[in-house]
């Protein structure tokens, strides 16, 4: 089950045709196997603004503004291989009519930004390349980048970033892994560039100092801030808007009071619109680190067509001539939630040569919502400050470089994990020793490309002393289409599910592999089971849990398939709120052809099958609905329990004597209010459910994984990433691993 989901938005792409040495697919833009109007690669088919246009038999695409202060974006992810030291980027463009808008950088230019595996970003990103305005004809523009560590994709963001009008036409793109020579080229030019840098540097110091303005010390010593009038309450320049802010209100952009103090209102007009509210702030000499304040508020606010495109504040460093100085801080988001006036800080070192700090909160390309701006400070850290910040910064670099040492040591052992097989309702080797399976769930990867998951699996094995980790992926990214909008890397997210399954092995310990997906199993989620079970086939570390949640279908359609919609399969759930995913597909495959199918490859693994009722109700096993196992080592049948299901006994214990069972999903939560879509007349008090529900697990000797070992997924096991257990969970569920017996003083 589903409480929590951490989304991005990004698309990944494999070797391109038209170019063998190019990293990116269709960069010209010619190939249209899927939709005959659009090209491949490039989104979902054209826009208001973004068209696919042909010009003596080549392909190119155009973007047009459509109204001052609009962005227009051809967004691609670009894979990096794994040993890229560097890339090229390449453009071949034309421009017409560009006028600048309200920013001399608001022009016609591509953004770029490095990703890890884990899709967060990597310093320091390529810096943006101009396209020129003059370039009537068809004009080639080129960089040369490093690969910062741990990168393993390129953002890749070629705009009309709100220009007041003008067009864009892109006939090629490529970016091109660079060899040892280029390497070389562009080592002696950075330290050529380097080299000039600190000498104009030098010269710049061995002048008088600059003082620090008068009037900025003033402000300084009056509000501590280096933004003038961050509160918005002066307006002596004109009446009806605030000093330092702009002009005066626009469409979407006004000077709003609420219980005597302003603030100013920022209202999405239209889908993909930027709304901005730009400050330079400068930086005193001597200034080292900053600390930026936001006083803000956010309503209605649905990200746009990437999920990045939401309520945020960028930022820029410029030097003393206007150029930029990298690492620039990194973005603050802006809660979608924050109904209330909230507040946000975050603090940023200052590199050397900076001079001003550009500011951009802003309504970035959403589809709809509001943003108000209360406050804006940015108050000069100490050096002091800024000390303890790099030893922090470096303590964090430092730790997760030792855990990556670690796991990487450990996954260098050989696997010893035993193979299991069903016998009875038990799991046994090939010994005819039992094996309880008693363990932890590590969620993030059916939402994302994987929050910690390897050093969570290493906690809950060597620290929780589990003996089974639950493993949730999700089929859209493990063939690297987008969920909820995002796309990860797929060879990463493959990676990271064959480590997991490694660093169990060699542990000695399982991995339930959950297809985490909900209602009824279609062709998608045959597609997943025919690829993963070749990939897995036979590992005895690995255990096939074939779909999460299966509800509101008939015990013969869960079983053999169907229509999804057809009247003798529809069932009303106890509670249909649990989970508001719609099956895509009518027909349903049925868990039996899922079954047949993993078969079919050779794989003998355990088969994990959750009953109906959100994997809740096992009364169908034993009522003729049973798998075939065809001649694997058997299957298991999966509860999820949680404290608004009742009669344990009837739903689950029903097969316990026959079947082995295992619980994949067991919580506990803080309170009812975190769980409001529950109704009143199916809660149970929460006091004692915790012992209760342990406590039956051991008198049936259940298999188990508690969930969830996240501390943003709830009912959550931890409550941060030191693993520190939840008082109302999670300290329960690590002394049941521990091997504390409880009783179970109620059956529920």
């Amino acid at each position: 089950m589903r409480r929590s989901l951490l989304c991005l938005s990004l698309a990944f792409y494999s070797i391109s045709a038209f170019a063998a040495d190019s990293l990116v697919t269709n960069g010209n833009f010619e190939a249209a196997t899927k939709n005959p109007a659009w090209p491949d690669g490039w989104g979902n088919g054209p826009s208001s603004g973004v068209t696919w246009e042909v010009e003596e038999g080549k392909h190119f695409l155009r973007l047009v503004s459509q109204k001052p202060g609009q962005t227009l974006m051809a967004y691609r992810e670009v894979p990096i291989p794994a040993g890229t030291k560097g890339i090229e980027i390449f453009f071949r463009f034309r421009t017409a009519g560009v006028q600048k808008g309200a920013q001399s950088w608001f022009d016609t230019r591509s953004m770029f930004h490095f990703l890890d595996s884990n899709r967060k970003p990597v310093a320091p990103d390529p810096k943006p390349l101009v396209f020129s305005t003059k370039a009537a004809t068809w004009t080639e523009a080129s960089e040369r980048v490093k690969v910062p560590e741990g990168a393993v994709s390129l953002q890749m963001m070629p705009s009309l970033f709100q220009v007041a009008a003008g067009t864009l036409d892109l006939s090629e793109v490529r970016v091109t892994p660079l060899d040892e020579a280029a390497m070389a080229e562009v080592t002696a030019a950075e330290t050529a560039a380097a080299e000039k840098k600190a000498a104009a540097a030098a010269a710049k110091a061995a002048a008088t100092p600059k003082p620090i303005d008068p009037k900025l010390s003033a402000q300084l010593a009056e509000t501590g801030s280096l933004v003038s009038n961050g509160n918005f309450e002066s307006a002596t320049k004109n009446p009806a808007w605030p000093d330092g802010w702009g002009k005066g209100p626009s469409p979407g952009m006004t000077w709003e009071v609420d219980n005597g103090k302003h603030y100013l209102h920022m209202v999405s007009q239209s889908p993909g619109q930027t709304l901005m509210a730009y400050r330079e702030v400068p930086i005193p000499p001597g200034v080292n680190g900053l600390e930026i304040y936001f006083r803000y508020r956010t309503a209605g606010i649905k990200k746009g067509t990437q999920s990045w495109f939401d309520a945020r504040s960028m930022f820029h460093f410029l030097d003393s001539d206007r150029k930029p100085v990298q690492p620039d801080p990194k973005a603050m988001v802006f809660s979608t939630k924050a109904a209330d006036w909230t507040e946000a800080t975050q603090r940023t070192t200052v590199p050397a040569g900076a001079a001003s700090l550009q500011m951009m909160p802003s309504l970035f390309q959403v589809a709809a919502g509001t943003l108000d701006l209360a406050e804006i400070r940015v108050k000069p850290m100490t050096d002091a400050d800024v000390a303890t910040m790099n030893a922090e910064t470096a303590a964090v670099a430092k730790k997760k470089a030792e855990r990556e040492a670690i796991i990487a040591a450990d996954m260098a052992k050989p696997a010893i994990t035993r193979e299991l097989k069903v016998s009875g309702n038990k799991l046994v080797t090939p010994d005819g020793k039992q094996v309880w399976l008693q363990g932890l769930c590590t969620d993030s990867m059916q939402w994302s490309g994987g929050d910690n998951i390897l050093w969570s699996i290493r906690v809950a094995i060597d620290e929780w002393k589990s003996n089974v980790i639950r493993l949730p992926v999700h089929e859209d990214p493990w063939f690297g289409r987008p969920i909820h909008g995002t796309t990860f890397n797929q060879q990463a997210y493959r990676q990271l599910v064959d480590d997991a399954v490694k660093l169990c092995a060699a542990k000695g310990a399982y991995l339930v592999l959950d297809l985490h997906e909900f209602g009824a199993p279609t062709d998608k989620h045959l597609e997943f089971w025919k690829d993963a079970a070749v990939r897995y086939k036979n590992n005895p570390a690995v255990l096939f849990e074939l779909f999460n949640e299966p509800h509101g279908i008939s015990w013969d359609l869960w079983r053999n398939g169907g229509s999804i919609s057809a009247d003798k399969h529809k069932v009303t759930d106890v509670n249909p709120e649990e989970n508001k995913e719609k099956v895509a597909s009518d027909i349903s495959t049925g868990m039996q052809a899922i079954v047949d199918a993993v078969r079919a490859t050779g794989a003998k693994n355990i088969i994990v099958s959750g009953g109906l009722d959100w994997s809740y109700d096992l009364t169908g096993i034993m009522n003729g609905y049973a798998l075939d196992d065809k001649g694997g080592n058997g299957i298991m049948y999966v509860s999820h329990i949680y404290p608004w299901k009742k009669g344990w006994k009837a739903k689950v214990l029903v097969a316990a004597d026959k079947y082995p069972i295992i619980i994949t999903e067991i919580g506990c939560p803080r309170r009812w209010e975190d769980f409001a879509f529950i109704p009143v007349n199916q809660r149970a008090p929460l006091e004692g459910w915790s012992e209760d529900v342990l406590g039956m697990i051991q008198k049936y000797k259940l298999n188990w994984t508690g969930f969830s070992f996240h501390p943003h997924c709830g009912p959550m096991v931890i409550q941060d990433w030191d693993y520190t257990p939840t008082p109302y969970w999670g300290v329960f569920v690590k002394e049941a691993l521990a091997g504390k017996q409880f009783e179970m003083k109620a059956m529920r």
